[in-house]
């Protein structure tokens, strides 16, 4: 025999039980391939420092709107890597676009990488020399003011509460 608030009891510990179960899905960036089906010098290089190469030649497109024109663009990854259930981008040197070893160039180079995908860290690999170089970027939290999410919690607190007053009720 069911009450009138069962039903929505039911679906509020549905909709958690999804909430959690999807919440622990790798992001679709994210997926893990097999070891060796990825060849050449420097997922090599990368294995023989203890990385495992999950992903290579990554292009991510987007738009840019200012003043309410829109630009395309887009950031070229060159491989992902993770050791030890860190995530990691890896950017290969080149020639033609080489890093200032400052705080303004490696910011100017890095950050863009750094924001669009919050890796563990990024592996600057230096082709020429054979040296992965491991930059990690710590940004204090400067938010403006914005609200943060708690719909979340504020959802689980109500469906705690409607089973213990099920609970004590019955």
């Amino acid at each position: 025999m069911t009450r009138p608030g069962d039903t929505l009891v039911l679906f509020l510990l549905i909709g958690v039980i999804i909430y959690f179960v999807l919440r622990k899905l790798p992001a679709p960036g994210r997926k893990k391939k097999d070891e060796n089906s990825i060849k050449g010098e420097i997922p090599d290089l990368l294995r023989s420092h203890g990385y495992e190469v999950v992903g290579a030649k990554e292009r991510i497109p987007f738009e840019i709107d200012f003043n309410g024109r829109i630009y395309e663009s887009r950031l070229f990854i060159d491989y992902l890597a993770c050791r030890d259930d860190q995530w990691y981008i890896v950017i290969v040197s080149r020639q033609r676009k080489p890093v200032r070893e400052s705080g303004a160039g490696l910011r100017e180079f890095f950050l863009p990488y750094y924001l669009l995908y919050r890796p563990d860290a990024i592996l600057y690999v230096d082709r020429d020399q054979g040296l992965i170089r491991e930059i990690v970027f710590d940004i204090p939290d400067v938010s403006l003011g914005k609200k943060q999410n708690w719909t979340w919690l504020i959802f689980l607190a109500v469906a705690l509460i409607l089973i213990v007053t099920m609970v004590i009720t019955s």
